[in-house]
């Protein structure tokens, strides 16, 4: 009788399935697979005589990523449709708000810019504005001043110069410089309409110095007209 069949497993042996799936497990950046990771390595050796609990994880974790992707497109697939559709901005805006309930986050950013964009052209800047808010959360430096300008516009074209101001000259200090120009072109209009003539003139005089192009002359002539009035 061989006696190798009544063995027990080494205590540190591993079966090469186990191998094999910790390695297609761990190249898998999703923090599911992380957890499931930590999972194996830690009871390792209580499954080392086989890899059939791993291969039922695995086989389960296959699943889940499956159908988070035919989500993820379906997802895509409705604001395609909706955007297609939806050309009306007040029923576009009311139709984003509904998908934004159930948006998965790959998503997220593209639906809110659109709401945003729409929420302003029908005019309802508070709208726009919590859109705006919500991207300016982002990780992205990019996104935080494309979110942070189109928030100070919809705040201005709701009427509100000074808190446009306010979250501009914010913007301007923790933003890229390449962003500076920008930035400084929207808080020259924001302080003009706020009634703070001392910031814009400061704002078009900086804008003609550094820039460049046709409208330099308009530029230093709203910064002469400012400082003859401050």
């Amino acid at each position: 009788m061989d006696e190798s069949k009544n063995q027990a497993p080494a205590e540190n042996a591993v079966h090469p399935g186990v191998i094999e799936q910790l390695e297609q497990i761990k190249s898998t950046p999703d923090d599911t697979a992380q957890k499931m990771l930590s999972f194996l390595v830690e009871n390792l050796k209580a499954i080392a005589a086989g890899c059939g609990v791993i291969l039922l994880l695995v086989a389960v974790y296959a699943g889940v990523n499956h159908w988070r992707g035919t989500q993820a497109a379906k997802s895509a697939d409705a604001l395609g449709v909706l955007l297609i559709e939806k050309t009306d901005p007040k029923a576009r805006v009311d139709a984003l708000e509904a998908y934004l309930k159930d948006a998965p986050s790959s998503l997220r950013p593209a639906a809110l810019l659109e709401l945003a964009a729409s929420a302003m052209v029908s005019k309802q800047y508070a709208k726009a504005g919590a859109a705006w808010t919500e991207l300016e959360g982002s990780s992205s430096a990019d996104m935080k001043v494309v979110a942070g300008i189109g928030h100070a516009k919809s705040l201005l074209l709701e009427g509100k110069a000074a808190e446009a101001l306010t979250l501009l000259q914010a913007l301007k200090a923790k933003s890229p410089k390449a962003y500076e120009l920008p930035i400084t072109r929207q808080l020259a209009v924001a302080a003009e309409q706020a009634g703070n003539d001392k910031v814009a003139q400061e704002a078009y005089a900086e804008i003609a110095t550094k820039g460049e192009g046709a409208g330099k002359p308009y530029f230093e002539f709203k910064a002469n007209q400012l400082k003859s009035k401050s």
